[in-house]
């Protein structure tokens, strides 16, 4: 049977784990701040050292919305870099010998992403959105940290997967993703009999993936022992965001754009951001 300890076990993606089809195939250890503080590594590395995983899949981080990302920046990279370099140094003093952490297509160079698709390759060859460049590049540095590792024999990748959603998702507007922000702000409209009010032009471009999917494809790795470096992952599918708040607001109000005012337009976020899967079909 296989350790798998997963850490940021309260979130999105990290609570849908415990949804995953019982197995006897897999050990799941949940670790949320109550049993670890991921921003001290003494606590870190005694907690690792104790559970002694085989597999550790770092889903914990401080993540939010353009708004949150635009009004904390100093919290989004601190908070992350030292989960990150917690968790991965932690890891290779302890010889656990693989490691999933998470990236995020919103970190991917603003220029490429508004000329073409994106690919694992382009993670470091541009600057990006202004929007989010405090939790961008504190995110990046898991890529070059893991490339250490594995210059030291450890098999630790990042998934990158594209826009988020699922079961336990975030609907506070300061701080959640797009898809909750947009069905918070749905709810809101129809209780109070007025518009829904959504940021920007409504024309940037994204896709989305569901977080018991992102289980899934992390259970085929450890399955397959499957060792790689960068991975996007995503459902291949694209939504500009008027589209996606048009099908909210059919949800909702049983009509379509009648119903949706864009506002805001300076806070638009990337303008598109699609990506390309060069790699993931020859994972099996």
């Amino acid at each position: 049977m296989v350790n798998v300890l997963i850490l940021g076990s309260n979130g999105l993606v990290g609570s849908a784990f415990k949804y995953a089809p019982k197995s006897a195939k897999f050990n799941f250890i949940y670790a949320s701040r109550n049993e670890c503080n991921l921003l001290n590594f003494s606590e870190v590395d005694t907690y690792i050292k104790i559970i002694k995983p085989d597999w550790i899949i770092n889903c914990a981080g401080f993540v939010g919305g353009v708004k949150a990302n635009m009004e904390m920046k100093e919290r989004f990279f601190k908070d992350n870099m030292l989960i990150n370099i917690n968790v991965i140094e932690a890891s290779m003093k302890n010889n656990v010998p693989n490691l999933i952490s998470f990236l995020s297509t919103c970190i991917f160079p603003d220029e490429i992403a508004k000329s073409r698709a994106l690919n694992e390759t382009d993670l470091h060859n541009g600057e990006p959105h202004t929007s989010n460049y405090a939790y961008a590049f504190s995110k990046r540095m898991i890529d070059v940290y893991s490339r250490i590792a594995r210059e030291n024999g450890f098999n630790y990748s990042c998934l990158i997967p594209t826009n988020v959603y699922g079961f336990n998702d975030n609907y506070d507007l300061n701080n959640s993703h797009l898809i909750p922000a947009l069905i918070r702000k749905g709810f809101q409209a129809k209780e109070n009999d007025s518009f829904m009010e959504v940021w920007g032009t409504g024309s940037p471009i994204r896709e989305f993936i569901y977080d018991k999917d992102i289980v899934k494809i992390c259970l085929r790795i450890i399955e397959k022992n499957l060792k790689f470096e960068n991975l996007i992952i995503s459902s291949n599918q694209s939504y500009s965001i008027r589209e996606i708040s048009e099908i909210i607001s059919e949800a909702l109000f049983k009509v379509g754009e009648s119903e949706i005012i864009q506002i805001e337009e300076s806070q638009t976020g990337s303008t598109y951001l699609n990506v390309k899967y060069s790699i993931i079909k020859n994972l099996g």
